[in-house]
């Protein structure tokens, strides 16, 4: 075991070599099946700790996040055995797996660097992604040069035919890490998913106590709805996260929520559905059933030509704008433009302010703006911003729109062009604002008091 280790400690040391251009040779490694195993496990090391980093709060480890390992170790050896029948060199197969995983750790420390809580809020979409950038680039080169490494050993002769061979061996390693997502599923090592339907703690949402609670927890939210006061214009909010596969949609709606209630005064006039494990027992479950109850509700109880209502979409869309609703096992209805317009028609709401934030939401602009709609989009219909399609924290929108614009402002495109500002110096997308001339004019005596209850943030 001590030469085991001693082994790794040089392997270890050797890769850093590699990893940073210094001068390094193939006979510096110990090559060996152990040491393949040990580096792996390094590597594995690493990658549940940078896991663990990104992370939410309530987060579990999770051995699903092996199968990425393995896809991945499996991958390169993959990669290794053929180049080793390229070049006719058996010992290839073996070297080569563990040369480039001794070399890797710099880089899997550096990778996690931006998502510290110390550095993650100093970064701008523009930064990662240059970052990203740099990172693959790093990559293809260590990969290279672990090959060029190996074929110098073999005294390859010609210069030029070395480096050509060191290119496509490197190559052929590093495309199947660079597009291994797209080929399989790799789960992280910790999850905000539930572990398994046998956790004594874990409800499935088909279940009959789920489904039971549920029924309870939408009639219980409608009922504590406020009806409108007479001669005063009321603002209704709705928020709506119907794709259960990211925390981040969940802290989107609830923050968003508590901005609306403290500084729009919609306490009495909001409601919350959201798809989500950990939010099963708190809020109805985001369907478009739910979501036409609440509409319908809240059309009952206001005054339809003087009260707002507006509905926060987040999650995951489509290229035409359409919210995917996913609550496993469930099989839900997705979220069209056109299908909220229909909502708003049936429960015969006429003043619509829609928020909506998701990839690809400029759509939603196209499909719903007339005079009586406000739209505000995320970005424009042929954009995809990066981290669009959610995450373990709140989306960069949600918090500048609502952190940043209404809850420091009584003025709905004061409160765009604040979010549009913050998005902009942080390198994302540039959102998207339609306002009718009509709700122009209705927000307009909101804002100015003629029954607006819009209270002063101090």
């Amino acid at each position: 075991m001590r030469d085991a280790l001693a082994g790794l400690g040089r392997n270890l040391a050797a890769g850093l070599k590699l990893a940073l251009f210094l001068p390094v040779a193939r006979t510096s490694f110990r090559i060996s099946p152990g040491q393949l195993v040990l580096v792996a496990i390094v590597s594995a090391a690493i990658d549940i700790d940078a896991d663990w980093v990104r992370a939410a709060q309530d987060a579990h480890f999770s051995i699903l996040g092996l199968h990425g390992e393995v896809y991945s170790l499996g991958l390169l050896v993959l990669s290794a055995a053929i180049i080793a029948a390229w070049r006719r060199e058996a010992t290839l197969a073996l070297a080569l797996p563990v040369i480039v995983l001794a070399a890797f750790p710099l880089i899997q420390v550096v990778n996690v660097l931006p998502d510290l809580p110390q550095t993650n809020p100093a970064i701008t979409e523009s930064t990662r992604r240059w970052f990203d950038y740099a990172l693959d680039a790093w990559t293809a080169l260590l990969c290279i040069r672990s090959v060029s490494i190996c074929l110098d050993a073999q005294q390859l002769a010609g210069t030029m035919r070395r480096r050509m061979g060191a290119l496509a061996g490197g190559l052929v390693i590093v495309l199947p890490v660079w597009f291994a997502p797209l080929a399989g599923p790799l789960e992280p090592w910790w999850s905000d998913r539930p572990m398994a339907s046998g956790r004594k703690d874990f409800v499935s949402p088909a279940s009959e106590p789920a489904l039971a609670a549920q029924q309870f927890l939408l009639d219980q939210a409608l009922d504590n709805l406020d009806d409108e006061q007479p001669g005063v214009t009321d603002l209704y909010f709705v928020g709506f996260a119907p794709d259960s596969r990211r925390i981040g949609f969940v802290s989107d709606v609830e923050s968003a929520a508590q901005v609306m209630k403290r500084r729009w005064s919609t306490r009495g006039h909001s409601v919350v559905l959201i798809n989500s494990p950990s939010t099963i027992a708190r809020y109805p479950f985001a369907t478009v059933t739910n979501l036409r109850e609440t509409l319908e509700e809240i059309g009952d109880i206001i005054d339809p030509d003087d009260d707002i209502v507006m509905v926060y979409l987040t999650g995951d869309a489509a290229r035409d704008g359409t919210l995917d609703a996913v609550n496993p096992p469930l099989e839900l209805v997705p979220l069209s433009p056109a299908g909220l317009r229909n909502l708003f028609d049936s429960a015969g709401i006429r003043w619509r302010i829609v928020v909506v934030s998701a990839c690809h939401s400029g759509a939603w602009v196209d499909a719903l703006k007339d005079d009586e709609t406000a739209v505000i989009a995320s970005s424009g219909s042929d954009a995809h911003d990066a981290g669009c399609n959610g995450g373990i924290r709140p989306g960069a929108f949600g918090a500048a729109f609502f952190g940043e614009g209404m809850s420091h402002s009584d003025d709905l495109a004061r409160a765009f062009a604040t979010a549009r500002n913050v998005l902009l110096r942080k390198g994302a997308a540039a959102p998207v604002l339609w306002v009718g001339p009509a709700i122009a004019e209705r927000l307009k005596a909101f804002r100015e008091g003629r029954g607006g209850r819009v209270v002063a943030q101090r």
